[in-house]
């Protein structure tokens, strides 16, 4: 299945499409056998991910990624059409990715990946003159590059560091770069924030920085810094609460509203994830 250029789509969303599987245990020790008390699984991958929380928020949404031919993946593309996600990707013979998540009693996650399908995401099945997209490094680098170019409006995650150095002379076509704290400091190797954003500011338009815990922080083109503090929440599962959060900045910028509404309702959103037994 291929990109429809006769539907209008509000986000086309660009990169990984996994199957999630998650265990709950009480604590995870190496070299221990462990038996999980739940056990669930669902689609994952931050494209996937936007593109579900987006399609629940009222928007039209495309996910254009690669699903291995096998009964893992017919399983994603059934969970896509429940969650009224288009898929524009492509079936390949290859293996869908699976992802083994560990949770334990804090919420805190352990993740076991393998790239599989996601590999052969061609920079052919990416069409021209997109309107907005959600793009998720990680992916292929000439995919990565095509979707950027192909685009009017982009939302760049830069959870990939290692891709930073091949991305970084594009990132001016780039409307908005997420990432997380501890991503951003890999790219620079430090842990001063201020000098961080500084570096990439050089890059970039504009940051959305996830701190997990202490919150958002949102940087413009122009320098002006905004913030929102996380809220004090029980957890029952990290996995999936960035992703909630750029869904929601997203749908935001979408309608218009002004950075500060934004970022309160990026807060509001990302917590509900986090009471979730899934990562959407």
């Amino acid at each position: 299945m291929y990109y429809n250029e006769k539907r209008k789509f509000d986000v086309t969303c660009i990169g990984k499409a996994n199957l999630d599987i998650f265990y709950y245990v009480d604590t995870l020790e190496h070299e221990k056998n462990h038996i999980a008390k739940e056990f669930y699984y669902y689609a994952g991958g931050k494209a996937t991910n936007v593109a579900i929380n987006l399609s629940r928020l009222g928007l039209k949404t495309a996910l254009i990624s690669a699903i291995g031919n096998d009964i893992f993946g017919q399983k994603l593309l059934e969970i896509l059409e429940k969650e009224n996600v288009k898929f524009n990707g492509s079936i390949v013979n290859a293996s869908t990715s699976l992802t083994s998540i560990i949770v334990d009693d804090l919420g805190k996650n352990t993740i076991f990946h393998n790239l599989g399908a996601n590999s052969l995401l061609s920079p052919k099945l990416i069409p021209e003159n997109l309107s907005f997209v959600f793009i998720q490094s990680g992916i292929p680098i000439k995919s990565l590059i095509k979707a950027i170019n192909s685009s009017k409006r982009i939302f760049l995650e830069l959870s990939e560091t290692s891709q930073f150095d091949q991305l970084k002379n594009y990132l001016k076509k780039v409307e908005f770069v997420s990432l997380n704290e501890s991503e951003l400091n890999n790219i620079f190797k430090t842990d001063n924030l201020e000098t961080n954003l500084e570096l990439l500011s050089k890059y970039t338009n504009n940051i959305f920085l996830k701190m997990g815990e202490k919150g958002l922080l949102y940087k413009t083109t122009s320098g002006k810094i905004f913030y929102k503090p996380a809220k004090k929440i029980k957890v029952k599962n990290t996995t999936g609460a960035g992703d909630a959060a750029s869904s929601a900045f997203i749908f935001g910028i979408i309608n218009n509203w002004d950075i500060e509404k934004i970022l309160s309702f990026s807060i509001d959103y990302s917590s509900k994830i986090v009471k979730s037994k899934y990562s959407t």
